[in-house]
């Protein structure tokens, strides 16, 4: 049942992503972090704050919990959900020149859905994920029901989910409806994705835009606290209930809001794209400067090398795009303007066949696999503090195997999966520790993407932390893992769901904390990340070793050529730099000391992981491929190592 629910929200923000293909430059990964950002962050946030709200009215008032739990379920909540849902991207805006260049306003717009699309899924995976031995069906192709009242509620197969248009997880049917049900809008996603979009006009819009702006952030507050008054108060009186009935009737256009909305975003930032190849042509590839769209001239590189230039090329298009979105923000010398140009050239220079032929994967720096159990003991250990959150939400949500939910929160169970939580929450908060001292080298490169990665990671990991620590407290006060961990209403689905869930959905977000070791077992000593085959494939082909330059930047490091200087003071101006070179052992403090090194990661230790990294596999002073301080190379394998640390 949660693996539908999940499949249901990140299903309507890909369904968005596909549809934003032509102006977005997030890339997917980046957009389910998000997701999981909206349901680990936001979600925790908007009940920290309903919690503080509701509390602190009851004793400054004296009034009756209770009811001041429904009055703001319409007025103050809504407001707090919505800003919630957007926040974690507003902040990543406000705190980096570079999000607000780079991010156009497509970009924008998705990542809200996708806050908010995690946001729904928190709400009903707390309502929800524990009711396995109570609900009815055939599976997950028909989907599961449990009669609730006078309604049912619908967990929808996957037929009826990949048919839907931004379906919810979970739908509430009226049992005596004549109508063939089918899967709801997301509320959630369209309400974030209008605020998404309002968030972008805010930061990126002129004036006349940034009154639109403001609009679409208040319209899904609106919006959001007519449809809670209609179920909370439908027959009370007040501002909201005024504007209940017109937005009621406009509702039923709720399908369209995000088209709209995406067809005003494409046509604002086509506009921006247009403005900027005008005044950049440097970023422009042979085929499109001969006048060819850019559509057909990238595709044509996209097909030169099967299998790789598909992924490089996209790779490349997204990238340029976030450099042409900050045209009008930078100077003409911005580094990110400088490596798409030089990439350009490369690109250029490898869209035949014949460039690409016998590229293939080969092993990283001559690396032997690592042998027995230690190296990969960080991967056992996070595989077995995942065993209760993964027992609980993948075959514990399935009717067959209900019984597993019940066998964890047996008294002889639950001690052990206590002990499980306490050591995971230790194990998160040194993945914070590690991520949070690898983010400085990240931030000094030119695009944003990686640095937004990590700070997404960062927030989700101390969402998560909050959540479990709040369980602990609230739940073992409430008497047991059967008990809900609050008695009275705050945030409806928190109200619902007992305290071994929550502590396990709190558990869950390790999954997005990989240790190292996951890593070198999905790689096994070959280049499969794409981005480092890039890296090593185009620096081969493209000469210069330009876009492996761009996709260092991409991984999170690289400087558009900052290595020029050393090179000039070192061989001189008229002798090209050497790439690579064979020496001993003796000789690599050069690179460890080197101030190109030191620039990229400021810590000492960093330093000396990045040196252990790149030494796997060698014996002590065998002679061996060395980097070279600020080589295309040295970038290229600098990125690889970060990307693979994150």
């Amino acid at each position: 049942m949660t693996v539908l629910m999940m499949f249901a929200a990140c299903y309507g923000v890909w369904q968005l992503t596909m549809l934003a293909s032509a102006t977005r430059t997030v890339r997917l990964p980046l957009l389910v972090l998000g997701v999981v950002a909206g349901l680990y962050g936001a979600g925790m946030l908007a009940l920290g704050l309903q919690l503080v709200y509701t509390r602190g009215m009851a004793a400054l008032t004296g009034d009756p919990l209770p009811e001041i739990v429904r009055t703001a379920s319409y007025t103050v909540d809504p407001l707090i959900e919505e800003l919630a849902k957007v926040a974690p991207f507003a902040l990543l805006a406000l705190l980096h020149r570079k999000v607000r260049a780079q991010w156009g306003l497509t970009d924008f717009l998705l990542l809200g859905a996708a806050g908010g699309a995690g946001f729904g899924l928190v709400e009903q995976l707390l309502r929800h994920a524990d009711e396995a031995a109570a609900v009815t069906g055939g599976g997950p192709f028909e989907g599961w029901s449990r009669m609730q009242g006078f309604s049912f509620v619908q967990i929808w197969g996957l037929p009826d989910l990949v048919t839907s248009w931004l379906p919810t997880p979970v739908s509430y049917l009226d049992a005596f409806s004549t109508e063939a049900p089918s899967p709801d809008i997301s509320l959630h996603l369209v309400w974030s994705a209008l605020a998404g979009l309002g968030l972008g006009l805010l930061i990126r819009g002129s004036a006349p835009q940034r009154l639109a702006g403001v609009a679409l952030l208040l319209f899904p507050w609106l919006d959001h606290a007519a449809y809670n008054h209609e179920v909370a108060d439908p027959d009370g009186a007040g501002i909201i209930n005024a504007f209940a009935t017109p937005l009621a009737f406009l509702r039923h256009a709720l399908w369209l809001y995000p088209l709209l909305a995406l067809a005003a975003a494409t046509f604002l930032d086509r506009r921006t794209l247009l403005a900027a190849k005008r005044a950049w042509p440097d970023t422009l590839t042979a085929p499109e400067r001969a006048g060819r769209p850019a559509l057909a001239a990238l595709g044509g590189h996209a097909f030169a090398g099967l299998p790789w230039t598909p992924y490089f090329t996209w790779t490349y298009a997204l990238t340029r795009r976030a450099a042409l979105f900050s045209h009008d923000r930078v100077a003409p010398d911005d580094p990110m303007r400088q490596a798409v140009a030089q990439a350009t050239t490369a690109l250029d220079a490898t869209r035949t066949a014949q460039a690409w032929r016998g590229t293939g994967l080969r092993r990283r720096d001559g690396a032997t696999p690592r042998r027995g159990i230690k190296p990969w003991l960080p991967l056992i250990v996070w595989a077995a503090l995942l065993i209760p959150a993964v027992l609980y939400f993948l075959p514990g949500s399935l009717p067959t195997f209900s019984g597993v939910q019940g066998l964890l929160a047996e008294p002889w169970v639950f001690p052990l999966v206590l002990v499980f939580s306490v050591a995971g929450l230790a194990w998160l908060g040194w993945q914070l520790y590690a991520t949070g001292r690898r983010l400085r080298p990240l931030l000094a490169a030119p695009a944003a993407d990686a640095a937004v990665r990590a700070e997404l990671r960062l927030l989700t990991g101390f969402g998560s932390i909050s959540a479990a620590i709040g369980s602990l407290v609230l739940g073992l006060a409430a008497g047991g893992p059967d008990q809900p961990i609050l008695t009275s209403h705050i945030l409806d689905a928190i109200s619902q769901t007992l305290f071994l869930a929550s502590l396990l959905l709190a558990m869950l977000a390790m999954v997005w904390f990989p240790p190292l070791g996951l890593a070198a077992l999905a790689g096994g000593g070959f280049q499969l990340v794409l981005t480092a085959a890039a890296a090593d494939f185009l620096a081969t082909l493209a000469g210069a070793g330009a876009l492996a330059i761009l996709a260092a930047m991409m991984s999170g490091n690289g400087s558009g050529g900052r290595g020029d200087d050393y090179w000039e003071e070192k061989y001189g101006q008229d002798d090209p730099p050497p790439r690579q070179e064979r020496i001993s052992d003796a000789n690599k403090a050069e690179l460890e000391d080197s101030g190109w090194l030191k620039n990229r990661l400021k810590e000492p230790q960093q330093r000396r992981d990045f040196m252990k990294w790149l030494e796997q596999g060698h014996k002590q002073g065998e002679a061996h491929e060395h980097l070279r301080p600020g080589s295309p190379e040295a970038e290229a394998k600098l990125a690889e190592f970060l990307a693979e640390m994150l």
